[in-house]
């Protein structure tokens, strides 16, 4: 049943957050000669491989390829694919995602191109239609002799695949999609304006959440002060749809708000990823849903504690990397190692013996970011990352715990089913940022809506 007072109490709420919230020109968008320095960067990357072009693909889920080259950050519904060559980028749009492309495409100086995408595999193709095969000789000048995949394989399409084997042969067809990934992973000046821009807002969705919860609500009340805030500060899409989880929903450690009741004393997890013009932040963190912060359990502050110095000696790892220049993998080896040199210590205090405290982290601590807040395919700080990081960078940095092993019913840790602190982290040569301003530890937010 709907309660207006009470949702009227909340609106008071997030009004005051958000008349302190910073202010950002809504309409900026990133100018054309950033698209122009994108593409050239790309096109000699792919001719320098050995290709006459490099193909790119996105859908409304992995929306970053086409739009870091063709500007149209507005990917619904239809996917839509690219051509990079020496003449510059060529949409190979769909006849609904060309359409929606128009919105913003034209900042890229690409050219649009439509085809029937959904059918561009099929022997009833529409005759009347343009090919992908013509748009990339057009494109091209010529027929190619080889053509990149700029598009890791792990997402690339069966259907244009198809057609790229059949016009050129599958011998002349390579995934070099690293090499566009690692174009990506530097960024520039404008596009880490965005990304702080973008934590900024972070910050004021999960104030504004944490502020209204209380026992009672469903995860989706919760969520929606979050989607309201992020789309009155100018926010048009998020990179990950707003996480709120409690009780048992935690152990999904990433899953969206649902219809569950949030309860007195239960720990609540909350995640946000604002875009500004394509680029994601983002921030997580979890409270207990309690009024005051003297009323959170000890058996859950000693493990809110524990992950509080987890997250703080990732950042400081993060820093000596950029500092001494050491290569990627290091950083995930020091928080295996920090993992399980607390391992004896927590055994103390919980009363838990601990078979691998390590893997109770639950994933790698940090992940590139971009056009998509965790599927960037390359950077994240992971044990096989044996590389330099880029000198100017977005990192997340996440330090979880969970509560289980290898499922659901795997109980280890019963007090906790998944804590997580995740910041936005911005590297700046040698200088290592925190970009959103809230503190690690977000609890005193939580217990003014009881």
């Amino acid at each position: 049943m709907f309660n207006s007072a009470l949702w009227k109490k909340q609106a008071d709420i997030i009004a005051k957050v958000l008349e302190k919230a910073p202010k950002f020109d809504k309409e900026y968008r990133l100018p054309s000669e950033e698209f122009a320095d994108r593409q050239q960067k790309v096109w000699e990357a792919v001719k320098a491989a050995g290709f006459d072009c490099g193909i790119v693909y996105s859908d409304e889920h992995y929306c970053g390829d086409v739009p870091y080259l063709g500007g149209d950050n507005n990917i619904i519904v239809e996917p839509i694919a690219g051509v990079i060559t020496e003449s510059g980028f060529h949409f190979i749009a769909g006849l609904e995602s060309g359409i929606v492309a128009e919105q913003m495409y034209r900042r890229s100086g690409a050219k649009m191109n439509r085809v029937d995408i959904l059918k561009i595999d099929e022997p009833n193709y529409p005759a009347k239609l343009v090919r992908p095969e013509q748009i990339i000789e057009a494109a091209c000048g010529r027929k190619p002799k080889k053509i990149g995949l700029l598009t890791t394989r792990y997402v690339f399409p069966v259907s244009l695949y198809n057609i790229l084997r059949n016009y050129v042969g599958e011998e002349n067809i390579e995934d070099i999609s690293e090499k566009y990934y690692e174009i990506k992973y530097e960024k520039s000046d404008l596009e880490m304006r965005l990304i702080e821009e973008g934590s900024k807002i972070c910050d004021a969705m999960m104030e504004g959440m944490l502020r209204i919860l209380r026992p009672g609500m469903y995860e989706t009340q919760v969520a929606q002060w979050g989607y309201a805030i992020a789309h009155e500060l100018g926010v048009e899409e998020m990179g990950f749809k707003v996480m709120v989880t409690a009780g048992d929903s935690n152990k999904t450690m990433v899953g969206r708000a649902s219809n569950n009741v949030i309860k007195e004393g239960d720990i609540v997890h909350i995640g946000v990823s604002p875009k500004r013009d394509g680029l994601c932040a983002a921030e997580r963190a979890s409270v207990v849903c309690v009024k005051d912060p003297s009323l959170v359990p000890p058996n859950y502050k000693v493990w809110f504690d524990f992950l509080e110095g987890a997250f703080h000696e990732g950042v400081t790892q993060f820093r000596k990397i950029a500092e001494q220049n050491l290569p990627g993998n290091t950083h995930e080896q020091a928080m295996i190692d920090y993992y399980k040199s607390k391992a004896e210590e927590m055994s103390r205090k919980t009363g838990i013996v601990f078979k691998d405290f390590a893997e109770l982290k639950g994933y790698v601590t940090t992940h590139n970011s971009g056009y998509t807040e965790c599927q960037e395919f390359y950077g994240a700080l992971s044990l096989d990352f044996n590389k330099p990081l880029a000198n100017r960078m977005v990192m997340m940095m996440d330090a979880g715990i969970k509560g289980y092993g290898e499922n659901w019913s795997d109980s280890v840790i019963k007090d906790i089913d998944y804590l997580v602190i995740e910041k936005t982290l911005g590297k700046y040569g040698r200088e290592v940022r925190i970009l959103n301003d809230l503190p690690v530890n977000l609890q005193h937010l939580v217990g003014e809506a009881f």
